[in-house]
């Protein structure tokens, strides 16, 4: 399970997917997973090393390339490798393979009562210029997800560095779910508890069962 989780998630930058065993599942405190949560000096120390590894990642914009504004999901700005989505150096998507480990030890941790294959969301950081392009790709993913409504047995999860912004991202996407819709379906909010409560009142609605994990 642990291994399919994995390769999903290195894959997908967004969505990841794996089967677990049926078993009941009614509470709404999440388990925490049992590996540290990855630091900021981290991710830092992570994109120099792929930028030694690939210099052309590292060259500055090319002259008559322009970021689109901020939210839009197009990447955010060229690069002499190409755009921000093919940069392997980008910085989401090197904290996303950093991540790795902490997002499928809680969601791993979490399946009970999933008989589907889930939906599982990592959300870049907001406080980068560069990382809006990404998250504005997982941002229109988990929209399209729930104005397709997801069936019961099933879970969505999402988790990132910054929990407001990953707050935002299920908040924004749910106000478009039809009241009851999601019942039988778990939705995983990993992050911190100030922004909880927020996001449990914009699931509620949906009849979704709510998870929360203390990152």
């Amino acid at each position: 399970m642990r291994k399919l989780l994995f390769i999903a998630i290195a894959a997908l930058l967004g969505t990841l997917g794996l089967s677990a065993c049926h078993n009941k599942n009614e509470q709404s405190q999440a388990t925490e997973a049992k590996i540290t949560k990855p630091t900021t000096a981290a991710v830092d120390e992570a994109v120099k090393e792929c930028q030694a590894k690939h210099p052309m990642a590292a060259a500055p914009a090319s002259a008559g390339s322009a970021a689109p504004a901020s939210g839009q999901s197009a990447a955010p700005a060229a690069t002499a490798s190409g755009s921000e989505e093919d940069n392997p150096c980008a910085r989401a998507t090197v904290a996303f393979s950093v991540w790795q480990p902490y997002l499928q030890d809680i969601v791993t941790a979490n399946m009970q009562g999933i008989t589907s294959t889930p939906y599982v969301y990592f959300v870049p950081s907001s406080k980068y210029p560069e990382n809006q392009g990404a998250i504005g790709r997982v941002q229109d993913q988990v929209n399209t997800v729930i104005q397709a409504t997801v069936l019961p047995g099933n879970m969505i999860a999402a988790a990132g560095p910054d929990s407001a912004t990953t707050a935002q991202v299920l908040e924004s996407a749910f106000k478009s779910a039809s009241p009851g819709s999601f019942k039988g379906v778990v939705v995983l909010f990993v992050g911190d508890k100030a922004d909880e409560s927020a996001v449990k009142s914009a699931i509620d609605p949906s009849g979704a069962t709510f998870k929360f994990a203390q990152m």
